[in-house]
């Protein structure tokens, strides 16, 4: 079966940091690697890409491109650790422009940072240019949620979040979805390209506006976890869910991933069984209005989709533009024919981004949020995996096109009718802004 594998991509990537510009350094060897065994390693990755990639030039030309890998050679001008030619290397990222090819560390090295790397304790959420704390697992428990980060380690945070952006994987010239990512691994990232200091020197603002400076020590990821939840409740979670509201005429179907193995074994949820008992209910209760949660979801198998596609679609219609999945998708007796509102984020990714898509193609779905992560007209997948010679970095590489739509890629996903960005407040008082226009919608 056809599949995009994204989702767990993202938390092999959460503790495996990278450490540069003379902070602590964690690695399995701390060797030290001359210039000529990496050269020899931006070689390797640039055959590696013009081989396997069937895209590689879609956003970045072939003349441009190899003038910036000519430019990451020139910049090997001494010996450097695994670390430091990671945090070069990863600038490939936004210029292949594929959120499916990425550059991964070393399984030794992300195995030993995983043991013993130690990191900023924070959950941090990045909007409207700034970075606030959300949730406090640091073991500072004054510091209070929605305070500012003004400033890491003497660094400004708009110089910070520049250097980390432009080492996110993306699709094409979207930049919601690295965001998403470093609201969800910020930790993480800053230390692909701060290293780990064992205390980070903060400069914060208050909600006053109040300017306060903390030193924060760094923790691991057990002591985070660990603080985490002495401080916050533990909530259930559930993959697919469905809730009723206003007398069974309206409904909200949540789905937060399209691969059923992580369903089942996260969640103990069979996804066809569940999708099929769903709008059993919705036809027996005759609703009208269905609200499909999709922010968060990075995707998935192809199947799923197109599962979820016959119930929703009027017409029959192709899931995608070539190859095998390109068969028709048949719509079902009992399939949904009530108003369809779709709520998208960053997150919305991959596989997502293909069901969104195919539903603004056939003109089916309101949609209400921030653009989607991924690209609405053509990505790439099946990744393939390689490891650098020498330094043994990680690489995944697509295989495949997909053609999603026809028309002019503009690099972008869906862009919602209703464009919504929550507000810290809103953050913070768990209030749902994209949930509470839908519902505004609804009532209009």
């Amino acid at each position: 079966m056809p599949r995009i594998p994204l989702i767990c991509l993202p938390l092999l990537l959460l503790f495996s940091p990278v450490a540069v510009l003379g902070q602590t350094q964690l690695s399995a060897t701390n060797r030290i690697y001359n210039q000529n065994e990496l050269k020899a390693d931006l070689q390797f990755l640039k055959r590696k890409l013009e081989k396997i990639h069937p895209g590689l030039y879609r956003y970045t030309s072939k003349p441009a491109l190899n003038i910036f890998f000519d430019s990451l050679y020139h910049s090997i001008d001494r010996p450097m650790d695994e670390q430091r030619f990671f945090r070069l290397i990863t600038l490939l990222h936004a210029k292949i422009g594929d959120g499916h090819t990425m550059l991964l560390p070393s399984e030794a090295t992300t195995d030993h940072n995983n043991k013993k790397g130690r990191f900023l304790p924070f959950t941090l959420t990045y909007l409207n240019g700034k970075l606030h704390i959300v949730e406090n697992n640091s073991a500072d428990s004054s510091i209070e949620k929605g305070e500012e980060i003004v400033r890491i380690n003497g660094e400004g945070i708009d110089t910070i979040m520049s250097q980390l952006l432009k080492r996110q994987i993306r699709d094409g010239y979207n930049q919601t979805y690295p965001i998403w990512i470093l609201n969800h691994y910020f930790a993480a990232y800053y230390s692909f390209a701060y290293g780990l200091p064992a205390q980070f020197f903060l400069e914060l603002r208050n909600q006053k506006g109040e300017l306060q400076k903390k030193q924060i020590t760094a923790l691991t990821k057990d002591s985070i976890k660990f603080i985490h939840q002495s401080r916050y409740p533990v909530t259930t979670d559930r993959g697919i869910t469905l809730e009723k509201i206003k007398d069974g005429t309206t409904a909200i179907l949540t789905i937060k991933s399209f691969d059923p193995d992580l369903l089942q074994s996260r969640y103990k949820q069979d996804y066809t069984a569940l999708i099929d008992s769903v709008f059993t209910v919705l036809k027996r209760d005759q609703t009208t209005n269905l609200i499909l949660d999709l922010r968060d979801n990075q995707g998935g198998d192809f199947e799923p989709g197109r599962y979820l596609l016959s119930y929703l679609l009027l017409n029959p219609a192709r899931y995608l533009l070539n190859g095998e999945e390109s068969r028709v998708i048949q719509p079902k007796t009992n399939h949904f024919t009530g108003k369809l509102f779709v709520l998208i984020n960053g997150g919305s990714f991959s596989n997502t981004a293909i069901v969104s898509a195919c539903l603004e193609r056939d003109k089916r779905a309101v949609f209400i949020g921030e653009e989607t992560g991924g690209n609405k007209h053509i990505i790439s997948g099946d990744p393939t995996e390689i490891s650098l010679p020498n330094t043994h970095i990680r690489g995944f590489i697509s295989t495949t096109t997909f053609q999603i739509t026809n028309g002019n890629n503009d690099g972008h996903g869906i862009i919602p009718a209703y464009p919504i960005l929550p507000a810290i407040g809103d953050v913070l008082m768990g209030k749902d802004v994209l949930m509470a226009r839908a519902l505004e919608l609804i009532a209009e």
